[in-house]
C-alpha cells in the first residue's frame, strides 16, 4: 500500500508539493504483483463491512475494454476469471462504495482549488476510489527470457536484508536483492560503480531507497519482479542539500531519481527494464544523463511489465523514452508528464495509465526537436484528474509545450528542427476528462497522426478551460515554423476518428470548435495544416 508522502507529511519544508489535494482526501494505492502461466480466478475481498455488494455491477474493472467476467461469491467479495496471455494484465478494481468525485471549487488561485466537496460554485473532474486496488498479473519468464531476466550465476553480489550501506563501494558485475525488506534511509542515494550492470529484485524484495548507474558497458539490466520504494526520501530529495528538500525551485540536475543512469562516453549501453515496481518517487522516477547529445543518442532500452504507483508529488514523472527504445505492458501512476517522447524510432504499446493532476500525459515539447518516427498504440487512460482552470500550456492526454526558457514568448522556435511521422493510435481516455490535445510548435512539423483517440466524456469545467488550441511560434527573427499542409497532402495534423462524449469530431459536422463537443480552438491561419475526418 502506498499513501501520499509516505505518511509522513511535508519533511524539512511548508510549501506545496502536489499531494496536497490526495493527502486530505485521504487515498491510499493498494496493488498485487503474482506471475501466472494460465487462467486464474483472482478473488477480492473489502476490509470495511461497509462496502458491501449486492451485484456483480457494483464492481468495475477499468480499462472497461478487458470485458473480465466477474463472479459475485457473497456481499463483500467479488471473483474476477483473469485469462492468461503473455502480456500479462494491468488492472484497477474499484468498489462503487470506495468511488469520490473531485470538484474543482472554481475558487482561490486561477486554477480554482479541489476539493471532495462542491461548495457553491463547484463542478465535478473525475470519480475515483479513495483506496485504489491495482492488479499486476505478469506472465511467467520462461526459456531464453527467463535466462536474460533472472541471473542463475556469474559474479553476484547477495546483499543482506535490512540496512544498506556501502553499495557504492560493490564491484559485482549483478546485485541480486533476495526476497526481504531492505532500506537505504532518507540520507543515502548511492551512485554504484561500473562494475555494476544489472540489479534484480526478485520477487517479494522490497528495497527502500535508489540507484545510479554507470553506464560503462554494451548492457545494462533493472529486472524481477520485486518492489524499489522511494517512501523513505523527502520530496525533491537534493545532493546539494544533504539529500533533503531542495532549497531552490529547480533541482534537475541534482535532486534524486530513484533509477539514474550516466552514459559514458564512446559507449553505448541498452537498458532492459523489467518486471519491477516502482513505489512513492520523490522526484522524477528515470533519468539518463550523458556527456553529449550524442552520447545520449545512443542510449536505449527495452521497457516491458513495468509499474509505477504512489506517485503523489508533482514532478513524478513516468519515463523519457530514449532513441531506438520499447516500452509496452506496463503501467503508470504519474503526477507529471507521464511519458516523454523526446526522442527518435521509439515504439510504445499496451501501456495503463492513472493520470493526477500535473503535466499533460505525453510530452513532446519544452524545446525545440529533431524527431522523426515515434509509434504509440493501445494506451488506456483508466483515470485523468486534470482540473485546472486556467489554460496551462503543459496539460491535456497530448501536448507540446512552449520552450521551458520562457513559456510565454512566441518566439523561441526553431525553424532547422523538425517533428515528423509522429502516430497516436488507439488511445482511449475513460471517465469524465479534461482537454485533448495542446501544440505550441517549437519545430517544423509534418505527418502527425491521432487515430482512434476515444474520450468518454468531458467533466464539468467551462468549456474556456478544456479547449485544446494548436499554435505556430517563431523564431528570434520573425520566421515562422512550418506545418504540414493536412488538407490537401495529408501532411500535417490528422485526427482520424476523434470521439468525445459519444460523438465523432469532423470538420465535416461542424462539431470541432471550442464550444462544441470536438473542444479545438486552433490558429485560424491554420485551417489547412489540421483536419478532422
Amino acid at each position: 500500500m502506498s499513501v501520499p508522502r509516505g505518511g509522513k507529511g511535508k519533511v524539512g519544508y511548508s510549501t506545496q508539493d502536489g499531494a496536497e489535494y490526495a493527502s486530505s482526501a485521504e487515498m491510499s494505492m493498494s496493488w498485487s504483483t503474482f506471475l501466472y502461466g494460465e487462467d486464474v480466478w483472482v478473488y477480492v475481498s473489502t476490509m470495511d463491512p461497509v462496502d458491501t455488494i449486492s451485484s456483480v455491477d457494483d464492481v468495475t474493472i477499468r480499462p472497461t475494454t478487458l470485458g473480465f467476467t466477474k463472479q459475485m461469491v457473497n456481499s463483500t467479495t467479488i471473483g474476477i476469471l483473469v485469462p492468461y496471455q503473455a502480456q500479462g494484465y494491468r488492472f484497477s478494481v474499484e468498489f462503487n462504495t470506495q468511488l469520490i468525485t473531485t470538484y474543482n471549487t472554481l475558487s482561490g488561485s486561477s486554477s480554482g482549488t479541489p476539493s471532495t466537496t462542491p461548495g457553491s460554485n463547484g463542478v465535478p473532474i473525475h470519480i475515483e476510489p479513495r483506496n485504489s486496488l491495482l492488479i499486476f498479473a505478469e506472465a511467467i519468464p520462461t526459456g531464453n527470457l527467463a535466462n536474460a531476466l533472472v541471473p542463475s550465476s556469474g559474479d553476484i553480489y547477495y546483499p543482506p536484508t535490512g540496512s544498506l550501506t556501502g553499495l557504492e563501494n560493490i564491484n559485482h558485475q549483478i546485485i541480486y536483492f533476495q526476497p526481504g525488506v531492505y532500506y537505504m534511509g532518507s540520507n543515502y542515494a548511492p551512485t554504484l560503480s561500473t562494475t555494476v550492470q544489472w540489479i534484480y529484485l526478485a520477487p517479494g524484495a522490497f528495497v527502500k531507497g535508489s540507484f545510479e548507474l554507470q553506464g560503462g558497458a554494451s548492457w545494462l539490466r533493472i529486472t524481477g519482479f520485486g518492489v524499489l520504494s522511494g517512501e523513505q526520501y523527502t520530496y525533491m530529495p537534493d545532493r546539494n542539500n544533504g539529500l533533503n528538500h531542495a532549497q531552490t525551485d529547480t533541482c534537475d540536475g541534482t535532486c534524486v531519481r530513484m533509477l539514474q543512469f550516466f552514459v559514458s562516453s564512446g559507449t553505448s549501453p541498452d537498458l532492459d527494464l523489467h518486471g519491477i515496481t516502482l513505489m512513492e518517487p520523490p522526484f522524477n522516477s528515470f533519468v539518463v544523463y550523458a556527456y553529449s547529445d550524442s552520447d545520449l543518442n545512443q542510449f536505449s532500452m527495452s521497457v516491458a511489465s513495468y509499474h509505477q504507483v504512489g506517485a503523489w508529488y508533482w514532478q513524478t514523472d513516468g519515463l523519457e523514452v530514449y532513441a531506438n527504445s520499447i516500452v509496452e505492458n506496463s503501467f503508470f501512476h504519474s503526477n507529471d508528464d507521464v511519458l516523454k517522447l523526446y526522442h527518435s524510432d521509439t515504439s510504445l504499446s499496451n501501456i495503463v495509465i492513472w493520470k493526477s493532476e500535473n503535466g499533460p500525459v505525453f510530452q513532446v515539447g519544452w524545446a525545440p526537436r529533431n524527431i522523426i518516427n515515434i509509434t504509440v498504440d493501445d494506451v488506456d487512460i483508466i483515470h485523468n484528474r486534470i482540473w485546472w482552470e486556467d489554460l496551462k500550456v503543459n496539460t491535456c492526454l497530448i501536448n507540446q509545450a512552449p520552450s521551458a526558457t520562457d513559456t510565454s514568448s512566441i518566439t523561441t522556435a526553431d525553424t532547422t528542427q523538425t517533428i515528423q511521422d509522429l502516430t497516436f493510435n488507439n488511445v482511449r481516455s475513460e471517465g469524465m476528462n479534461m482537454c485533448f490535445i495542446r501544440i505550441w510548435a517549437l519545430s517544423n512539423l509534418y505527418n502527425v497522426n491521432v487515430n482512434n483517440m476515444w474520450i468518454e466524456s468531458w467533466n464539468g469545467m467551462p468549456d474556456s478551460s478544456q479547449q485544446s488550441v494548436f499554435h505556430a511560434l517563431y523564431n528570434s527573427f520573425g520566421s515562422q515554423v512550418i506545418i504540414g499542409n493536412e488538407v490537401t497532402d495529408g501532411q500535417g495534423l490528422g485526427l482520424s476518428n476523434y470521439q468525445a462524449s459519444a460523438t465523432i469530431v469532423t470538420k465535416a459536422a461542424n462539431n470541432w470548435q471550442d464550444t462544441s463537443v470536438g473542444r479545438l480552438n486552433f490558429d485560424g491561419n491554420l485551417w489547412n495544416n489540421w483536419n478532422a475526418f
